[in-house]
């Protein structure tokens, strides 16, 4: 029998059940990547992963292996690899959300039509239906959801091994990387941006082993002070992992069993350990949501929302996407964004917040540019994120919640070190000016720096904008 391991963003040979359970039946197996240049998130993101796969295929071809990769349409070279290789069985790992949707329902298609067994693994600590109510119902609020996974826990599956012999995935003739993410990853932009993720030595930190020692590394020196950290962007203090994750270059079970083991070196702050869990759990909760709710890509969770006011000011989109509404902390978020492919989490909750309630641009449109820029470009977070920051998601912020970004920046930048690493038209003028430059013109004379000229002047007014959102949702309420 030829098995066939179809990877999606499961990049990786450690906990890896579809290939560990091939290669433990003694099958011929055939690992395959199909890049269908229609069917991807964006481009930081296919950067990213050509880098990706030829870390793979580096790490399969170590162990006597090949790593198959086509690239076109999806449909075609699925049928190719089924027909070429003479496949009796398709195993997987289950992924939510666009592209991924759509090549699994195809792929689905293609075995039933060749009679091919096809079978999906979980990535998730636990599958969405093991998560339910004491009814039987879905969460759609964290807090309860998070109390019922902590029960579970004691059930999430061990991390599998990685295999040490590959000599069954061993091809005829080993594979180039697709031509599409070659173009990609040579654009000026992109070797700009994943230069940010180089090491010490020059080297790009990405693949399985680069995923490692970035969680050992945090786990080391910044999971203790986590907790108090966390919030300022100026400060190394997150794991930035997220990218890591998004492409399955690590497990989130493996990081989980990493943790709780954790809690008995008396090292490590419990607590600290506990809170960075819970935040993992919020990524759980996003696959879970579009698991049961896939409209949440395209629909609000809240049908009244259907119907709500968005302006179309494409002057304030362009402002907001290249970092100059004149907004200090929103623009130093939205420049790292587009120089590095990453953005600090509470930065993320910033900006979405200034584009859906003080510029009032729908919450698709966020979504579609940080699935356009973000190298840890997630379906289902994306979604997440942008409808619970815009109210009109499952658990969303209270529709009265504006982020206030002067507020924002001199609680967690009070020194400006964010706003001047990626704002440098500030960079001469002392912290307390930098938060909201508007405020203080006369002040900045003194510095020779005039606004409107060296950096723009605000581009909507913070309490008008406000106030008209705050009406907009009241009005909103009539709808159900």
């Amino acid at each position: 029998m030829t098995h066939l391991i179809w990877l999606q963003r499961d990049l990786r040979l450690a906990d890896h059940a579809p290939l560990f359970k091939a290669l433990q039946r003694q099958h011929k197996v055939v690992i395959a990547y199909i890049h269908d240049p229609k069917l991807t998130i964006g481009d930081a993101n296919t950067a990213w992963l050509a880098h990706s796969l030829s870390q793979l295929q580096q790490s399969i071809a170590a162990k006597g292996g090949d790593l198959l990769m086509l690239e076109g349409d999806f449909e075609a070279c699925f049928e190719q690899i089924i027909q070429k290789y003479t496949i009796e069985q398709v195993s997987y790992h289950y992924e939510v959300g666009q592209p991924f949707k759509q090549q699994q329902d195809l792929a689905l298609q293609l075995c039933k039509k060749h009679k091919v067994g096809l079978q999906p693994f979980d990535q998730a600590w636990l599958p969405a239906d093991q998560v339910l109510s004491q009814k039987g119902g879905t969460y759609s609020v964290f807090t309860p959801f998070y109390k019922k996974l902590l029960t579970l826990l004691n059930q999430v599956a061990l991390p599998l091994n990685a295999p040490q012999d590959l000599s069954a995935c061993k091809l005829e003739q080993p594979s180039a990387l697709p031509a599409d993410l070659i173009k990609v990853s040579q654009q000026p932009w992109a070797i700009k941006m994943l230069a940010h993720w180089s090491t010490a030595e020059d080297t790009l930190a990405v693949g399985e082993k680069a995923a490692w020692l970035r969680f050992e590394s945090f786990l080391h020196h910044d999971c203790n002070d986590y907790p108090d950290n966390r919030d300022f962007p100026s400060q190394s203090a997150t794991s930035q992992l997220s990218t890591h994750l998004q492409f399955g270059e690590i497990s989130m079970r493996q990081m989980l069993y990493a943790l709780q083991a954790a809690k008995s070196n008396p090292d490590y702050k419990i607590h600290a350990l506990d809170i960075f869990i819970r935040q993992l759990a919020w990524r759980e909760f996003g696959r879970y949501l579009l698991h049961f709710h896939p409209q949440l890509e395209t629909e609000p969770f809240q049908a009244k929302f259907a119907h709500f006011p968005w302006d179309d000011r494409p002057d304030l989109l362009v402002s907001w996407q290249m970092g100059k509404t004149g907004f200090p902390i929103i623009d130093a978020g939205m420049r790292e964004l587009w120089h590095t492919g990453w953005m600090h989490n509470r930065v993320r909750m910033l900006v979405a917040s200034w584009l859906t309630k003080n510029a009032n641009h729908s919450w698709r449109d966020g979504q579609a540019w940080f699935a356009h820029t973000l190298i840890d470009a997630d379906p289902a977070n994306n979604a997440m994120g942008w409808q619970w920051v815009a109210g009109c998601g499952v658990d969303a912020a209270p529709y009265y919640r504006l982020f206030n970004p002067v507020v924002q920046s001199e609680k967690f930048d009070i020194h400006a070190e964010y706003i001047k690493r990626w704002v440098p038209e500030l960079k001469n003028l002392p912290a307390r000016y930098c938060h909201a430059p508007w405020l203080h013109q006369a002040s900045l004379e003194q510095y020779g720096f005039k606004l409107g000229k060296h950096y723009p002047k605000p581009q909507l007014d913070l309490q008008q904008s406000r106030a008209e959102h705050l009406q907009r949702v009241e009005a909103n309420k009539n709808y159900t």
